[in-house]
């Protein structure tokens, strides 16, 4: 807290200790510390001195290893006791350490270390590692806990382990929360009990309103015991509750009371024509049986292959697929156990005898006589895209300097953009923090790099945390092209967080040759070509990564005539320059390395190279004396792929458009780039593109073999190979179905796009299968006529337009409340709609085509 320069030694200190202490909690996985920074000795040689007294680095360095005395000097031991042999140390602190003799002149003077050097602790430099919280910089300590338990639990036991360091820190150290998983996870499941609440209401209205009073209460009570035996079910298999498990259950809700549904009403329409509770039960289950089963089976079979397909993909949307799985497992099996039971039951209570709505639900004879004659006509086209959004208040800016440039000069830059984020009053920001001289650690589940803290000075990526979600999505477009416009002499990157697997670039290629000449040439021209697009804002070719470097060209015959070996002269540079450990000092319970170097002048960085003092025969030399010095740009990266370099061309859109715009639009210049390739070069595409190429590739591979099993198992059901055929005719148009629910919702046809088309095939097959069935079973009582089927599907129209509405509720909160699941939302919600036109016009009159029925 307060003015002037932090301590970072002391935060550092206070970090590492905190960091040990959440270390100890059980279940951690792993812990980190950002922007930490430690303490050594530095003793800045003045080369010239050195030079004059005749002394090298090499010598200096030994003669200070020599004083450091912390080994044991052996063991006085005899008959009775036994003692070790220390020396005292001789660099317990700065002052001891100037104190060192480093030369004897004239047999009579010394030369102390103090006489030819500046003796100092000082944090590390150069800095490599900054971490800024919100305009400061601080040090951050960071817990992740182990998958095996609950998130809340955890951050609870790591408050408590912060609240007790807390109350020892001095004044001028706070400790802050700044990233809580936990609050994300409540904000999911809070959602997850909204949806609950708002499926059962849902459930209760519409099925009261068209099944009666008597019937909605048992439908309803079959969402928490489908709910419970799926939790279960994840217990069972080790699923644990996150974003995508926790989706699929609230997909799943209004999926629970189809079967149910269904077996009230068939088991209603028994009990009407005269039969018993006990018959009626027993031919219910008797017909039903098999429909249901080879619905649900096809429900099941469609979401298979999102979990069994390859790739990150498949693994991100994995558990949403196994809650739903679980969800309509779960709800056949109540529906053939329990529902009957419970309708047998609650017929013996007296308030549900001779109460027509409560028993028939909503009836009107002049909508049924209109319903006799109805149709409808579907089609669509979408754009794509891969993943949505991330449905979280953060977005990002990346920034990249050129290569040379140090952390420091970094972090300037950072300020500078971060202050103009915040003066552009486009977006109200709450809090944010930067990660300055690193790549980004794993802050979401699909950031990857920023392990490791080295070789990226030039770099920094931020994390900012919005106060209002749809302010940020609205204006981050316009924020973007702001930030960009005021920095154009570096790479600026401002996204939102996109969901799924991790994507580097937007639209990517890269070049394979053998010549790097004319890989540069290649990436420079295609790099032309995608910047040429029209939502293009960067574009980056690897090989054009140029380093600005000093180097020395030394002349072998000076070096020798002045009798300096080479190798010490390497070593002389390094010591002067880098610097070189040469002991340590104990400062209570810490070992502070000392490092000996040369005095660099920051204003003159080929000089201090080049002017470098070396002891000779006449004196001392300059560096510069045995040769030639100089400024070179060079590529800073040479890449190989099974020994074949290569060069990777990327490119970024603007936030808010789609790569697939700019892929289609570059589509024929690039084919045409492919074409006049030279002998032996070859181009392959990457970036988005791929990674949603490949991931719909897996899930389509997967569906083939699980449509295969639908075919047999429709097949098996119906003991038709012709009704076989009219139920995937159902599947095929249900896929047109999706389409036409996105497009409604002005929603991408990405990813998340192709599981609702994957999905929606098993949804719309079920009420197909029932209607067909409940048709099937009058048919093979009589010939029946156009006006008995007619009345078959009225009959089954209840159910139908029943368990259509109930899932459409069950999608709804998906629709206003979650981004990265809308698509989805919207594609299975319109989808269904459909489904349940297909399900009681298409499959009758295909039906009346199959079986000739003229009158």
């Amino acid at each position: 807290n307060g003015s002037g320069e932090a301590p970072i030694v002391m935060m550092s200190r206070l970090g590492n200790q905190l960091k040990r202490k959440l270390s100890s909690i059980g279940a951690t996985h792993a812990t980190a510390i950002y922007g930490e920074t430690d303490e050594e000795i530095v003793v800045e040689v003045d080369s010239n001195k050195i030079s004059s007294l005749g002394l090298t680095y090499g010598q200096i360095s030994n003669a200070l290893e020599s004083f450091d005395n912390k080994r044991a000097a052996g063991v006085s031991s005899n008959q009775n006791s036994e003692f070790l042999i220390r020396l005292k140390d001789n660099t317990q602190s700065v002052q001891k350490i100037s104190e060192i003799p480093i030369k004897v002149v004239n047999n009579s003077e010394i030369i102390q270390l103090q006489d030819i050097a500046n003796i100092s602790k000082k944090p590390l430099s150069p800095v490599e590692d900054i971490f800024l919280y919100n305009g400061k910089v601080v040090v951050s300590v960071a817990a992740l806990g182990a998958m095996s338990q609950r998130v809340h639990d955890y951050v609870d036991r790591a408050r408590l382990v912060v609240d007790d360091m807390r109350s020892s820190l001095p004044e001028e150290i706070t400790i802050e929360e700044i990233y809580d998983e936990s609050s994300y996870t409540t904000k999911k499941f809070n959602e997850l009990i909204k949806s609950f609440s708002l499926a059962i209401f849902f459930v209760l209205s519409i099925s009261l309103f068209f099944l009666g009073l008597r019937p909605a209460i048992i439908v309803t009570l079959i969402l928490p015991f489908s709910v419970c035996l799926v939790m279960i079910g994840c217990r069972a298999i080790g699923l644990p509750l996150h974003q995508t498990s926790i989706t699929g259950i609230i997909i799943a809700l209004g999926l629970l009371i189809d079967n149910g549904i269904i077996v009230v009403e068939d088991y209603k329409h028994r009990r009407n024509i005269g039969l018993s509770i006990k018959d009626s039960i027993s031919e219910s289950v008797k017909h039903l049986i098999i429909p249901l089963t080879a619905a649900t089976g096809t429900t099941v079979f469609a979401f298979l292959p999102i979990v069994t397909g390859e790739g990150p993909s498949i693994e991100f949307v994995g558990g949403l697929a196994l809650t739903v799985i679980m969800s309509i497992t779960s709800s056949l099996i109540l529906a053939i156990l329990l529902v009957p039971v419970l309708m047998s039951y609650m017929e013996k209570i007296p308030y549900f005898k001779d109460v027509d709505i409560h028993s028939e639900g909503y009836h009107n004879k002049k909508i049924l006589d209109k319903y006799r004659s109805f149709g409808f006509l579907l089609f669509t086209t979408l754009p794509k895209d891969f993943f949505p959004a991330q449905d979280r208040d953060m977005f990002r800016i990346n920034i990249e300097l050129p290569s040379n440039a140090s952390a420091e000069k970094t972090l300037e830059r950072a300020k500078l953009i971060r202050n103009q984020v915040l003066q552009s009053g486009l977006i109200e920001v709450e809090k944010d923090y930067w990660f300055v001289g690193r790549r980004m650690p794993r802050v979401l589940m699909n950031i990857v790099g920023g392990k490791e803290k080295q070789g990226a000075n030039n770099v920094a990526q931020s994390v900012f945390f919005a106060k209002d979600y749809y302010q940020m999505i609205d204006n981050l477009p316009e924020l973007s092209k702001l930030i960009v416009d005021k920095n154009p002499d570096i790479i600026v990157i401002v996204d939102s967080f996109i969901a799924g697997p991790p994507v580097f670039s937007d639209v990517s290629y890269v070049i394979f040759g053998d010549d790097p000449f004319v890989l540069k040439q290649l990436g420079e021209k295609l790099e032309l070509i995608i910047n040429n697009a029209p939502d293009i804002s960067l574009t980056k070719s690897e090989t054009s990564n140029i380093n600005t470097n000093i180097e020395l060209e030394l002349s072998n015959s000076n070096i020798s005539l002045s009798g300096i070996n080479p190798k010490n002269l390497v070593n002389e540079l390094y010591a002067a320059n880098n610097g070189v450990i040469v002991g340590t000092m104990l400062d209570s319970n810490k070992e502070i390395p000392i490092r000996l170097k040369g005095i660099n002048k920051p204003d003159d960085i080929l000089g201090s190279a080049s002017y470098l003092t070396i002891p000779s025969q006449n004196g001392f030399e300059y560096i510069d004396s045995f040769g030639e010095s100089r400024i070179t740009n060079k590529s800073s990266i040479i890449t190989r792929q099974d020994g074949q370099r290569m060069n990777s061309v990327e490119g970024w859109v603007w936030t808010g458009t789609l790569s697939s715009a700019t892929e289609e639009y570059i589509k024929d210049d690039v084919e045409k780039f492919k074409n006049e390739l030279p002998p032996g070069y070859s181009i392959k595409q990457l970036g988005e593109a791929e990674t949603r190429g490949e991931s719909q590739a897996s899930l389509y591979s997967s569906a083939v073999i699980y449509m295969i099993l639908i075919v047999i198992g429709l097949v098996l059901a119906l003991n038709s190979f012709r009704q076989a055929g009219i139920i995937l005719s159902v599947a095929i148009l249900s896929i047109g179905l999706s389409f036409l629910g996105l497009f409604v919702g002005q929603q991408n046809y990405g990813f998340i796009g192709t599981i609702a088309a994957v999905g929606l095939i098993g949804l719309s097959i079920n009420d197909s299968i029932i209607v067909l069935s409940h048709i099937k079973e009058e048919a093979e009582k009589k010939l029946i006529s156009k006006a008995e089927l007619i009345e078959v599907v009225i009959r089954s129209t209840r159910h139908i337009i029943t368990t259509s509405l109930t899932t459409l509720g069950g999608f709804a909160p998906l629709i206003f409340a979650s981004v990265f699941f809308r698509p989805l939302a919207w594609a299975m919600s319109i989808g269904v709609l459909g489904a349940t036109m297909t399900a009681l016009l298409y499959i009758p009159a295909m039906f009346i085509v199959l079986k000739k029925i003229k009158h």
